[in-house]
């Protein structure tokens, strides 16, 4: 199954924009994990424009952003 990643603010430190072929079942977190992007960082996932969780299983030609989320005080 192939997916389209969009990394938004820190995690583009860690990757591009691309194509990713995932299994099936897949879900965020693993991808997450796969693609080397650091645990630590906090982030919203959203699949096809839609706040997801986690553990959501993607599907073929999904549309994912990983977007970190502002810390600090």
């Amino acid at each position: 199954m192939r997916i389209k990643v969009k990394p938004i603010g820190l995690i583009r430190n860690y990757l591009n924009e691309q194509d990713v072929d995932i299994v099936p079942g897949c879900t965020p977190r693993v991808l997450v994990k796969e693609l080397g992007i650091p645990q630590e960082l906090k982030m919203a996932v959203f699949i096809n424009g839609e706040k997801k969780n986690l553990d959501d299983e993607l599907q073929e030609n999904d549309e994912i952003k990983l977007v970190t989320l502002a810390t600090g005080g």
